[in-house]
Order: C-alpha cells, then sequence, then structure tokens
C-alpha cells in the first residue's frame, strides 16, 4: 500500500514537472514578445513568423563560434531584444547564423560566456507538414532551442562583456587544445585533426558532413561524441595517477572528483557531457564513502536525478542510448561469467564481441524508432572504434601536454591521426555494403513492445520458455529490419481503379508523387534546399511521408532538373527505398551536383532514361506524354529552369500538367500539345513565381485545380500575388503547401477529391 502511494506520488510530481518544462520549452518569453510584436511566432500556428526588420539583440555565447561554410553558427541565450522603443526581457535560446567572411581574430572572440549584442532577424526553425514526418521545430524547442536568427555581417556582433573567470579560463583551455591539435594532427590531415578535437572538448564543427553521415550508419558516431566513454577513460587516467603517487582507492576516487569536474567545464557541455559527469560523481562518491553498492543501482540514481533536473531529457534519443547500452553490459556482465579457466585473450574477445552484441540489440529498436535506421553493422564495428577512440583521446591528450609544455608532440600526433583514421575507415565499410545499414520506417508501438518483451523472456523468463523468447526476438528484429511493411500488407494504398497524386510539402523545393492504380509509384523531384540549411530532406521528410503512405518502393524517380530543391533529395531517397529506374532531362556536364547523382545511379546499377518531348509511356494504367524539352542543339554550361521536364499524366478524363520550373515563354509553346480533358489539375510552374503560369496558359487550358509547392514565408514571395489573381481569375481551386501543407488528390478517372494536412490535423504538432 504505501509503496503504490509512493510510485503514484513521484509519478503525479514527476508528470507535472515535465509538463512545466515542456511548457517553459515551448512557449519561452522570445517567442511570446515576438509574437506580440510581428505575430506568426507562436508555436501553436502554422504560417511564418511576421516579418520585422533586424532588432538589436543581446545575448550570452553558450557555445564558442563554430565556423561553417561562409558563415559563423553561434548558440545563444538571448536576454533583452529592442523592440518598439526600448530594451524588453525577452529570454530563449537561438542559433545564430553570422554570414560574411569574418576574420579568424573575430571569431576567435566569440566564445562561451561571453555577451554580445547584433542586430538579429528571427525566423522559426523549418517544419514540413507531411503525414509521418517528426515536428521538427517542437522537437528543437523541446532540445532547448526556440528560435534561429540571422545576422548580416560578422561586423555588426559587437563584444559587450567577457565571461566570467571560469568561462574564460575554460574558452583559452579550448583555444589551446585546438591549436595543439592543428599543428600536431591536423596538419597531418583535416579530418584526424577533426575527429581528435571532438573526442577531447566536443567541438564537431570541423567534421565533414560525408564523414559525419558515414559514421552515423555505421553506428559508430557515438564514439566522437563525449560520452560515457570518454569520462571513463578520463576518470581511469586520473585515478590510475593517482594510485601511483601513492592513494588509496578512497582518497583516489575523492582526488579523481575534481579534475573531473574541471574538464566537464571546460569541454562544450551538452546532455551527454552532463550525464556522463553526473554518473561519474555519483560512482566516485560512493567509492569515496567505501558504499559497495552494485553498479546498476549508481545507474537507476543517476537517471533519477537526471529526470528531475532535467525531466524533458527522458524524450532525448541520447538519453535512452545511453542508459539502454548501460543496461545492457550491466546485465550481460552478471550472466556472462566464461570460465576462469580459459586463457586470457579467449575470454577478453568473447566478453568484448558479447558486449557489443548486447547493446546492438538492446538498442534496435531505439534506432530504428528514433532515427530510421538499423545498423547490422555497428556490433562488429564497435569494436574497432571503440578502441581506437580511447587511443586517440589518450594520445590527443597527451599532445596537448606536450604542445603546452612546449615539447615536441609529433609522435603523439601521429598516434592519434592513425587512430581517427580506423574510426573513419572503419565505418567506409558501410559504403561498400549499404545492407549492413539500411534504413527503416519506424516501427510501430506494439512492435517496440514485443521486442522488449520477447527480450525480457529471454533473458529472464523460466528456463522452458527462454528459446521462444529468442525466437520472438529474432522474428521481431526482423520485423523491423526489413521494415513492417515488407512483412505485413499496411499502408493506405490506393483503391482499386484510382489514382493518387500527393504534393509533399518539402518547403521551398517541391517533391510529387504520383500512385497509378496498379504497380509501384512515380516520384517527381525530391525536394532539397538552394541555401544548404544542413537537413537531409529526403531522408528526414520525403522518405517517411512515403513510408506513411504504406509504399515501400517507386517504380521510377524523375528529376526534371537540376536545381538543389528539386533533385537535393534523391541521394536519401535512393538510401531509403528501392527504385526501378531514373528518368532525367538535359545533362548538364559542369554539374557537380549532376554528376554525383549519376554517380551514385551507376553506383546503384540503376538504368537511366532521358527523357526528350513527343515521348509517350504507359504507367501501370497511366498515359505519360512527355512535352519538354526537346532535344538540345548546345551543351548546357549551367543547370536552367526553361529545361525542366514537363509530363502531362492523363487518366479517363482526368490529366494533370507537371511543369517544373519553366517561364511563361515555355508554357505558351506547349499549349498546342495539351489535352483537352474534361478535368484538369495544374501543377503551377516554378513554386508560383510571377515569371510563370501565363495568362495564355490558363486561358487555353483553364485548370480546375492548381497545386503549388511552396516554402512557409519564402524570400522570394512564392507564389506571387499576380500568379495568385491570375489563378483566381480562371476559376481554379488553388492548394498551396505553404498553408495547406501537403495535398493529396484522387481520382477514379472521372472526377477528383482532395485533402489536405490541414484538413485532416486539427492541432499544428499532432501526427496521424
Amino acid at each position: 500500500m504505501t509503496t503504490g502511494a509512493l510510485v503514484l506520488g513521484f509519478t503525479a510530481g514527476g508528470a507535472a514537472t515535465a509538463s512545466e518544462a515542456r511548457d517553459a520549452a515551448l512557449h519561452p518569453p522570445l517567442r511570446q514578445a515576438l509574437q506580440d510584436a510581428f505575430g506568426g511566432f507562436a508555436i501553436d500556428t502554422l504560417e511564418a513568423g511576421g516579418r520585422h526588420d533586424p532588432l538589436p539583440t543581446r545575448a550570452v555565447i553558450l557555445e564558442d563560434a563554430a565556423p561553417r561554410d561562409g558563415f559563423v553558427s553561434l548558440r545563444v541565450a538571448v536576454r533583452d531584444v529592442w523592440i518598439g522603443d526600448r530594451w524588453r526581457q525577452a529570454a530563449g535560446t537561438v542559433v545564430l547564423s553570422v554570414s560574411g567572411l569574418a576574420s579568424a581574430d573575430r571569431v576567435s572572440t566569440w566564445t562561451a560566456g561571453r555577451t554580445i549584442q547584433a542586430p538579429v532577424t528571427f525566423r522559426r526553425p523549418a517544419r514540413y507538414l507531411d503525414e509521418g514526418v517528426p515536428d521538427f521545430e517542437r522537437d528543437v524547442a523541446l532540445d532547448g532551442t526556440a528560435l534561429l536568427g540571422s545576422v548580416k555581417s560578422a561586423l555588426l556582433v559587437e563584444v559587450l562583456t567577457q565571461g566570467g573567470p571560469l568561462a574564460e579560463a575554460a574558452a583559452r583551455a579550448r583555444a589551446a587544445v585546438r591549436r595543439a591539435i592543428e599543428r600536431s594532427v591536423g596538419a597531418r590531415n583535416p579530418t584526424s585533426g577533426a575527429i581528435t578535437t571532438a573526442v577531447l572538448i566536443g567541438d564537431r564543427a570541423a567534421i565533414p558532413d560525408a564523414v559525419r553521415d558515414r559514421l552515423q550508419a555505421a553506428g559508430t558516431y557515438h564514439v566522437i561524441a563525449i560520452s560515457g566513454g570518454n569520462i571513463a577513460v578520463f576518470v581511469t587516467l586520473v585515478a590510475g595517477l593517482c594510485a601511483l603517487s601513492g592513494l588509496g582507492p578512497r582518497a583516489s576516487a575523492l582526488a579523481t572528483i575534481v579534475p573531473l569536474m574541471v574538464y566537464g567545464g571546460v569541454v562544450e557541455s551538452g546532455p551527454s557531457v552532463r550525464r556522463a559527469v553526473l554518473v561519474a560523481v555519483i560512482y566516485l562518491v560512493s567509492r569515496a564513502l567505501d558504499h559497495r553498492t552494485r553498479a546498476w543501482q549508481a545507474v537507476a540514481v543517476a537517471a533519477s536525478l537526471m529526470l528531475v533536473i532535467w525531466p524533458l531529457d527522458l524524450r532525448d534519443p541520447a538519453f535512452e542510448l545511453t542508459f539502454g547500452a548501460a543496461a545492457a553490459l550491466l546485465v550481460l556482465s552478471e550472466r556472462l561469467a566464461l570460465a576462469p579457466s580459459w586463457p586470457r585473450l579467449a575470454r577478453w574477445a568473447t566478453t568484448a564481441v558479447a558486449a557489443s552484441l548486447a547493446v546492438e540489440l538492446a538498442l534496435l529498436p531505439v534506432q530504428a524508432a528514433a532515427f530510421s535506421r538499423v545498423t547490422l553493422a555497428g556490433a562488429i564495428l564497435n569494436l574497432l572504434a571503440v578502441p581506437a577512440m580511447t587511443v586517440v583521446q589518450i594520445a590527443g591528450m597527451t599532445t596537448v601536454a606536450l604542445d603546452v609544455a612546449h615539447l615536441p608532440a609529433a609522435a603523439a600526433g601521429a598516434v592519434a591521426d592513425v587512430a581517427a583514421r580506423v574510426i573513419v575507415g572503419s565505418a567506409a565499410w558501410v559504403d561498400s555494403a549499404p545492407v549492413l545499414a539500411p534504413r527503416v520506417p519506424s516501427p510501430p508501438a506494439a512492435l517496440i513492445v514485443a521486442y522488449y518483451a520477447s527480450l525480457g523472456l529471454a533473458l529472464g523468463g523460466p528456463r522452458r520458455a527462454r528459446p521462444l523468447g529468442v525466437v520472438a526476438v529474432g522474428v521481431a528484429a526482423v520485423f523491423m529490419t526489413v521494415g513492417t511493411g515488407a512483412v505485413f500488407s499496411g499502408g493506405r494504398g490506393t483503391a482499386p481503379g484510382e489514382m493518387r497524386l500527393t504534393m509533399l510539402d518539402v518547403g521551398q523545393g517541391e517533391a510529387i508523387v504520383v500512385e497509378p492504380p496498379a504497380g509501384p509509384p512515380l516520384l517527381v523531384d525530391t525536394g532539397g534546399s538552394a541555401f544548404g540549411s544542413g537537413l537531409d530532406i529526403g531522408t528526414r521528410v520525403v522518405a517517411p511521408a512515403l513510408w506513411a503512405r504504406g509504399l515501400r518502393s517507386l517504380s521510377t524517380l524523375l528529376i526534371t532538373h537540376g536545381d538543389p530543391d528539386h533533385a537535393g533529395g534523391a541521394s536519401g531517397v535512393l538510401a531509403s527505398l528501392p527504385v526501378g529506374e531514373a528518368w532525367l532531362g538535359i545533362r548538364v556536364p559542369r554539374s557537380e551536383s549532376g554528376n554525383a547523382l549519376l554517380a551514385e545511379l551507376a553506383t546503384r546499377r540503376m538504368a537511366v532514361r532521358y527523357l526528350r518531348s513527343g515521348r509517350v509511356m504507359d504507367l501501370a494504367g497511366l498515359r505519360v506524354r512527355v512535352l519538354h524539352p526537346p532535344e538540345p542543339e548546345w551543351e548546357r554550361q549551367r543547370v536552367r529552369n526553361d529545361d525542366s521536364v514537363v509530363l502531362e499524366v492523363t487518366y479517363g478524363h482526368v490529366a494533370v500538367l507537371l511543369l517544373g520550373d519553366v517561364s511563361a515563354g515555355i508554357e505558351r509553346s506547349l499549349v498546342p500539345q495539351l489535352t483537352p480533358a474534361p478535368v484538369r489539375i495544374l501543377k503551377v510552374a516554378h513554386h508560383g513565381s510571377r515569371t510563370s503560369t501565363s495568362q495564355e496558359l490558363l486561358d487555353a487550358w483553364r485548370p480546375q485545380v492548381a497545386l503549388i509547392s511552396a516554402g512557409r514565408g519564402n524570400a522570394f514571395g512564392h507564389p506571387a500575388p499576380d500568379v495568385l489573381a491570375r489563378l483566381e481569375g480562371a476559376g481554379a481551386r488553388v492548394l498551396r503547401t505553404d498553408r495547406d501543407g501537403e495535398i493529396t488528390l484522387t481520382t477514379d478517372g472521372h472526377g477528383v477529391r482532395w485533402t489536405t494536412y490541414r484538413d485532416v490535423t486539427p492541432s499544428p504538432g499532432r501526427r496521424r
């Protein structure tokens, strides 16, 4: 009775604390101040944040400036914003992008703890209103980032005050580490230098995106993020030095706490660092007090304290990975009792392999649910990556110590370089065998519950039932690995005799999926970003949206032209779903992105078909006509909108015109070729730009429905008011992704009905 009451009381208290923390994260004062002044900044609204001139802003830097390709990223805690005619307190965490080329001297002054002032233009993080796609804006808000902001020039950023003595000392220490590693490791190999810096102080800004993606696919990215492994190495080294100096176990544990706290204050802080440091401190304190409890009890105490202090950590996949891995290792250590007579090397090797497999088994559903990926190679690759990380850390620390002491550090730097190359090189195995790291749809909750119930039965159930548990775990793992849709029919495919067309919300880009009455679908363009936002639209938006529709393969991928907002997500889509063949338009030999796509298609041994006007094809019951482009008479030097592939898709009495990004001049040349079907659907060209959707086209074809793909609050002003006025004058019903989200049209060849994300999702945060 008493135990039940305590459990209920703590549960209620935890729920109240979590609710309060969630509300504070979603509705910080900064959002409210901008909402009151300009509108559109409340997280519960779908529209973009209201436009405004740059606002003088005072903020405290939370992390050292991170130079990127053409800009500098700064994570700051805003304190005051000049709105109207006065400074207003408006707290909120913001990630700033400072444009322009800034000298190294200026960037080096933007260190954690310092207060800056700059004119900032605030904007909301991207939000893609598609079924099956997470609400990124809410996710980053709950992770601690309220808004994004931009500053036009580094010259506009003024450092008002320095940080406190501890913050300044920590900044100088990080700068010393970066200089030492650059001299002795980065000079040999920039990537090795970036890896070593990340392992030592948590600064991952210089790691190339390709290397980052490779490590994530291989399941070894965790080794370059400061976490339990790095802290364990640090604690072991310090404790070993204390033991060598003659201190006993309890005194060594106590003496290790201070340098550990200093180290935790120097490295770039984050949830993984604070978790690892807290666990280590609890362990060391218990050792100093001569408590001899089991390790899992220390882990449980640490997890409980974290959730009391930071209740939103429970929703962080990294929290689940950290304690899931710890639980797997602790359970393993109790159950794996090898005979003492075994040779030491055999015991070590067997234990290492079993530990790695245990962690992968424990975290399989977490990886699939949080990252849509199952890393089958992780259990083996971690046997190389984890020891290599240990070598990188020890060699890197030695390099820094020698450099600070003005002693030769080349040998230690060479060791760190070799170990860093092992980390990166081992992950490259996944490139040659993508099947080892397949992308999968997020598994349903019932399958996750079944997996862990089976795992519990296999480990702790009645002896006779354990084989059944092992089999059940294997079956559930297969379902997750191949994607549940490949095992169960699942999904909501088209009804017999119907065609479905869906314009996905990919922001300021375009992606349209056409599902024939019979057969796998055609994907027209893949979205992307013209400004290099860093978000892989194909992986993070298009693929989950297709999975949510029950689609597990594509008959064809058509790239209308090579602009990044149409082709940028192609690689992510190809990595996520099987594709039969690719359709392309006019090739641009000097296009790096186009050549990269062709190389990837060749690697995947996919057939490539170049479309030209006049071609007519049957696509599983649909009549597809290529209206543009004609055969080029000269070699293109750059990607052009007017070279877009234009398709007319006809099903029964319904015709759909997909115009890509062509201009009004091309539209007028196509008018004589158009099918005068009773029901006409127009995909408006170039996101509703005023240079397209000519009056001549509308007068000749008179579409009843017009679809526009445009980003919320985009800088181009798409769709243009002139275009909307022309469409309204033509009597077309206009559906827009920037207002309606994902748009789905369904036809039986006679009539058309449509639904939008806004229609079926009353609450902005809800996902069906």
